[in-house]
């Protein structure tokens, strides 16, 4: 099963060649790092690479790496990322303290090319980072490959089942599963890994890390409304939330809404839908620093800032549930303390959902008519509406401090 893989990718790298080549010479694209030429390390000392996909899986590193180096300062860092903009990323976080390059092409070759500039004592892949050829090479010149931060959700595990033949000799080679439930280290054990331990989520420690966020500068006049942010909502959901904010203004709530799409080619669509209802909207990139008008939405046109907003409401909602989506992180609103609103389909963070609805500091909505019930009831009592929030962050103080014990377990007894 192993042969039929490696003889994909070669007819893949034999078909694409022209278009690497053309790529190659038109700019700096990487090429050369993705066919395994990296600087070879003249050190003899310890050193961990890192395989992060993008940014998301960087932001997991950010929490882990620094305590590592509280334990070993003078560990070599190596990160490989399989994209340009998660390369600037980690550039912009590690800076000269890693060694920062291109994800090698899954061919033999190549990957021991860099292994061998490399010289790791350990392979630490984030997530859900299974790269077949990558963990057998790595493994097979001696290096300790596994898996941090681990993770399957339902319908990754249902499609790696299909590919067991291949998946169970390659699960076999890793030294360490350190998962974060223990449904998913069910799953990777069903696959072939021999001894995955449900470690935490080490995102509970990176929601909690964020020191720095500020809530954005706008003000609402002559009004004490109950902010409602609404973040990271998706194709579906728009349409959810504007017949919700028609039905709120019928009802005359004192609610502020604030709606934040996942993607901004989708916020033409979300104004179109509430263009159509006659409900008056400003975009925020209009908006900075003055005053809002407490009878219109507020429309999120700008990236990265949604932390900032959540930090800004009185209640929020994590979109990307009420559609079969699987649902967005609820830690970061539940992190600022608020409490937190979500749908049914919150596959993709099941555990920080349940751990939140037991706390007391989240709820699900099953659709419009649950949201406005849920509205009504925190618009009529505050003071509970501030005792969820506390809550809600209580529930994920207690989940803190799994990036220092993963780091612990990642040095182990060779100090």
């Amino acid at each position: 099963m192993l042969t039929v893989y490696r003889i994909f990718f070669i007819l893949f790298i034999a078909v694409s060649s022209p278009y690497l080549f053309i790529k190659a010479l038109w700019g700096n694209h990487g090429i050369t790092e993705r066919l395994g030429f990296i600087p070879k390390r003249n050190s003899q000392g310890r050193l961990f690479w890192f395989h992060a996909a993008s940014v998301g899986e960087l932001k997991i590193l950010s929490s882990v790496i620094p305590e590592l180096l509280k334990l070993i300062p003078t560990l070599e860092i190596a990160i490989s990322t399989s994209t340009a903009t998660g390369k600037r990323r980690a550039r912009e976080l590690f800076g000269e303290r890693a060694l920062i390059f291109l994800q090698p092409l899954e061919i033999s070759s190549i990957i021991l090319r860099t292994v061998e500039n490399l010289r790791p004592e350990k392979l630490i892949l984030v997530e859900t980072e299974i790269w077949p050829l990558l963990i057998t090479v790595a493994s097979e010149y001696g290096v300790e490959v596994g898996i941090i931060n681990a993770r399957l959700s339902a319908k990754s595990f249902n499609l790696y089942k299909w590919l067991k033949p291949l998946l169970k000799k390659v699960m076999g080679r890793f030294h360490f599963v350190f998962a974060q439930t223990q449904t998913d280290a069910d799953r990777f054990k069903e696959l072939g890994a021999s001894n995955p331990q449900a470690v935490g989520n080490i995102k509970f420690d990176q929601v909690l890390s964020n020191g720095e966020t500020k809530a954005p500068a706008f003000t609402l006049s002559g009004s004490d409304r109950l902010v409602f942010v609404a973040g990271s909502i998706r194709k579906g959901e728009d349409t959810v939330f504007a017949d919700l904010i028609s039905a709120a203004v019928e009802k005359k709530l004192p609610v502020f809404f604030i709606l934040v799409p996942r993607h901004m080619n989708d916020v033409d669509e979300v104004c179109s839908h509430l263009k159509n209802r006659k409900i008056n909207y400003k975009l925020w990139s209009e908006t900075k620093g003055r005053a809002v008008d407490p009878d219109s939405v507020l429309v999120v046109n700008t990236m990265g800032e949604l932390a900032s907003f959540y930090l800004a409401a009185d209640l929020t909602f994590v979109g990307g549930s009420l559609v079969p989506i699987g649902g967005h992180d609820p830690a970061e609103p539940a992190a600022l303390g608020k409490p937190v609103l979500f749908g049914p389909h919150m596959e993709n963070a099941q555990a920080a959902a349940d751990l939140l609805i037991k706390s007391g500091g989240a709820q699900i909505v099953l659709d419009g008519n649950d949201l406005l019930g849920a509205l009504v009831k925190a618009t009529t009592d505050r003071p509970n509406l501030a005792l969820k929030g506390q809550q809600a962050r209580q529930a994920i103080l207690s989940m803190a401090g799994i990036s220092k014990k993963i780091a612990e377990m990642l040095v182990g007894d060779s100090r």
